[in-house]
């Protein structure tokens, strides 16, 4: 790369730099959000697998057929479904900085004078 006397290309890197710096923090907010609700998720559903398991051994407990046994197996069959799909957006969540850094390339191809600031 050519500099200049005045350190202007210098300063162009510079800004480059910063720029992505900013952009990298934005998205490692975004990232940060959308594992805090994740996690949050994550924990509610666990934490009613639990009651709803309490629940279901008191009532299978009782003498004979319980309505409510059957419908409490139903709804923990619902929340385990629940915790499939909540454990697949966390894998898709883990992803995020791989697919981030990629568009991070794509971007830096498109930014002006990028060119000049590859080695």
């Amino acid at each position: 790369m050519a500099t200049t006397h005045d350190g202007a290309s210098l300063a162009h890197l510079a800004d480059i730099v910063t720029a992505l710096a900013a952009r990298v923090a934005d998205q490692a907010e975004v990232q940060r959000n959308i594992l805090a609700v994740l996690n949050e998720l994550l924990e509610t559903s666990r934490a009613q697998s639990e009651m709803l398991a309490d629940i279901l051994g008191a009532a299978s407990q009782e003498a004979g057929p319980s309505p409510v046994a059957d419908a409490l197996e139903a709804l923990a069959a619902q929340v385990g479904g629940l915790e499939e799909t909540q454990t697949g957006l966390i894998a898709l969540v883990t992803a995020l900085p791989e697919a981030i850094g990629r568009q991070f390339e794509i971007s830096l191809k498109d930014w002006p004078g990028a060119a000049d600031t590859k080695h």
